[in-house]
C-alpha cells in the first residue's frame, strides 16, 4: 500500500513576478527533501492500524516492501486473523489485491478506487497517488513560520489539467529540515480530510515522525492512525518478493 505509507510520507510566502519560479522550485526541492527522508532504493517496514469509529475501533497491522527504482510496492495484512495474508501489489499504475483463500488476484477498478481502504479512511486511490504528487501537481510556497531547520513551510499544490487525481487542492506544512507536519486533502466532490504527523524519533538513524492521523474533516470522531513499529532502509529486495502470493 505504497500510496498508503507514501501518502502516508509525502506532504507551502506566495511570491510574484520574477520571483514566482524561484519559490515554485523551493517547495519542488522541500517536497523531494521528504521523499528522500522517508523512503530509500529499498525499504521494508510494519505498520499498526487503528480504525477508530465514534462507537467503535479495529486493530490490524501490514508490512509493506517499498521499491521506489521500480515503481513498485507490496504491502501484506499480518492481522487480524481475518484478513491476514491479503496482499495489495502496486506495480507502475495498476492496483491488485490478492485473496489467500481464494488463491486469486484481481485488479482493483477504477469503480473502486473511491472506497475506503480495509475501511478506514484512507481511500484505493491513495495507493496511486502519492507518486503524481510532485510531477502532476504545481507547486507554490504559500506561507512561512520561524527561521532555520525548525522553520515550517506552508506549500499549496495543484494538479495539471491532464493529472488523473482526485484532489483539487492540497496544503501541506513541512519543516524546513523535511519533516513533514500536516496535510489537508481538499475536493468540491469528496469530503475534506487532514493528516497529521508527529511522535518524531530517530528509526533505523533517521529523524522521522512515526504516527501519521488520517481524519474526515466532516465526520468528528472519526480516524485512522498508523503507527510505525520498525523500519530498514535501503534494503535489497528481489523480485520474488513482489510476487502477491509469496509470503514475507
Amino acid at each position: 500500500m505504497k500510496g498508503l505509507i507514501q501518502a502516508l510520507w509525502i506532504l507551502i510566502i506566495c511570491s510574484s513576478g520574477s520571483l514566482a519560479g524561484e519559490t515554485e522550485q523551493e517547495a519542488v526541492d522541500l517536497l523531494r527533501k521528504t521523499e528522500t527522508l522517508m523512503r530509500s532504493s529499498g525499504t521494508v517496514a510494519e505498520y499498526q492500524v487503528d480504525i477508530i469509529r465514534p462507537d467503535w475501533q479495529r486493530t490490524m497491522s501490514f508490512r509493506s516492501h517499498d521499491d521506489i527504482d521500480n515503481n513498485r510496492f507490496r504491502m501484506e495484512i499480518l492481522s487480524p486473523r481475518k484478513t491476514k495474508g491479503t496482499v495489495y501489489l502496486k506495480v507502475n499504475n495498476i492496483l491488485s489485491m490478492y485473496l489467500p483463500k481464494l488463491r486469486r488476484q484481481i485488479n482493483i477498478s477504477p469503480a473502486m478506487m473511491q472506497d475506503p481502504w480495509m475501511g478506514s479512511d484512507f481511500l484505493n486511490q491513495d495507493l496511486l497517488e502519492t507518486d503524481s504528487l510532485v510531477d502532476q501537481y504545481s507547486h507554490r510556497i504559500v506561507a512561512r513560520e520561524g527561521v532555520g531547520e525548525q522553520a515550517i513551510v506552508t506549500i499549496e499544490s495543484t494538479p495539471s489539467a491532464t493529472a488523473a487525481v482526485t484532489w483539487k487542492r492540497l496544503i501541506q506544512r513541512i519543516r524546513a529540515n523535511g519533516i513533514p507536519l500536516e496535510m489537508e486533502y481538499q475536493c468540491e466532490k469528496m469530503a475534506n480530510r487532514r493528516m497529521t504527523f508527529d511522535q518524531i524519533r530517530i528509526m533505523d538513524g533517521r529523524l522521522i515522525p512515526t504516527r501519521w492521523t488520517m481524519a474526515p474533516q466532516d465526520q468528528p470522531g472519526k480516524r485512522t492512525v498508523i503507527t510505525l513499529k520498525s523500519i530498514q532502509f535501503n534494503v535489497p529486495l528481489a523480485d520474488d518478493i513482489f510476487n502477491p502470493a509469496k509470503r514475507k
